[in-house]
């Protein structure tokens, strides 16, 4: 694959362990599946899916897991040339609980994982020249040489001109305290132009404001772009100059593991059709419409990666919801 890519990833590539049977706690589960999964590999291979050019930066375990990932990530079309690994660390597993509380969600294994030992010197400055956009979380940022590794990316994201994401994907077990995990996801969010939380994320950062009042804080930083998933309640997207609540596509809920990640897909997809942040209240919400389907969509099949719908299966649906627009105002992967 040509390094010309219009998305690069960067973070955890890790192995989930979903109970077989739809919402059944873990540990009430007769037969759990495997599924790879890792937020922002979880956003490459769902923005593959949509046709973007996607390529991921991480590191996995020398061992079967981190040689099954790789074998995912190649198999769905993503640049791997920036997955390193080692013998170092084990490549992280995490057991999903089906927890009601969203912070308790996961159980990891294998902490400090693999996905720790990025280092800076693994990136190569050549990699991101030509690319469109850079996207990571806040679990590579919890320690060192990860932490380094994904300052060094943002730096080079910046120094080439590409458009910024951040998901903090908050995982309170992963952080040695949450005020530590506060802090470090609201100076990440300084380098961003598009963010997205969860509502509970959203609880977590900015506890007691509202949703007015906190936009008028991240208006200030170089965020152009805030999304607010709400589960089953869909999305809030908002630009300096629109605000729009997106309804969730009703379909039947197997997992939802995943969703948030194809929702930021489906957002980086959208969004990066359009030049600048200057879009008006339809703009907008035809590309919060565009995620949130992605989203809904990907709710459908257990785990993650092997949940995300394709290109085709989303034009279907665009032109079937209830007033969805898929026009020329939003292409799929072409520049």
């Amino acid at each position: 694959m040509s390094h010309s890519l219009d998305l690069i990833c960067l973070g955890e590539l890790l192995v989930d362990f979903v109970p077989s049977r739809a919402g059944t706690p873990i540990a009430r589960a007769k037969t759990i599946s495997l599924a790879p999964g890792g937020a922002p590999a979880n956003v490459a291979v769902a923005a593959r899916r949509l046709g973007l050019r996607s390529g991921f930066v991480g590191k996995v375990g020398d061992d079967p897991f981190g040689r099954l990932l790789r074998d995912v990530l190649v198999r769905h079309g993503v640049d791997v040339t920036l997955l390193g690994r080692t013998r170092h660390s084990l490549t992280r597993l995490a057991f999903v609980t089906n927890d009601t509380d969203d912070r308790q969600r996961f159980v990891f294994y294998g902490n400090p994982g693999a996905d720790v030992l990025l280092e800076a010197r693994d990136l190569r400055a050549d990699y991101f020249k030509g690319a469109r956009a850079f996207h990571f979380g806040s679990i590579s940022l919890i320690q060192n040489p990860s932490r380094a590794a994904t300052l060094k990316a943002l730096e080079l994201a910046q120094r080439n001109g590409l458009m910024v994401s951040f998901d903090p994907n908050l995982r309170p077990p992963l952080w040695p305290s949450l005020r530590l995990a506060k802090q470090e996801i609201l100076e990440a969010m300084k380098h961003c132009h598009i963010l997205k939380l969860s509502d509970s994320e959203w609880d977590f950062l900015f506890a007691g404001r509202s949703f007015a009042s906190g936009l008028e804080r991240l208006w200030k930083q170089e965020i152009q772009f805030v999304a607010i998933t709400r589960g089953r309640e869909g999305a809030l997207v908002a630009c300096p100059r629109a605000v729009v609540h997106v309804k969730a596509l009703p379909v039947k809920v197997v997992d939802t593991t995943g969703a948030g990640d194809g929702f930021m897909a489906g957002l980086i997809c959208g969004l990066l059709q359009k030049q600048g942040s200057d879009l008006d209240e339809l703009e907008l919400q035809e590309i919060a419409r565009l995620a949130t389907l992605v989203g809904s969509l990907t709710c459908r099949r257990a785990g993650a990666i092997p949940a995300f719908p394709a290109l085709q299966e989303v034009k279907r649906h665009f032109g079937q919801a209830e007033k969805i627009r898929l026009g020329s105002a939003v292409h799929f992967g072409n520049k």
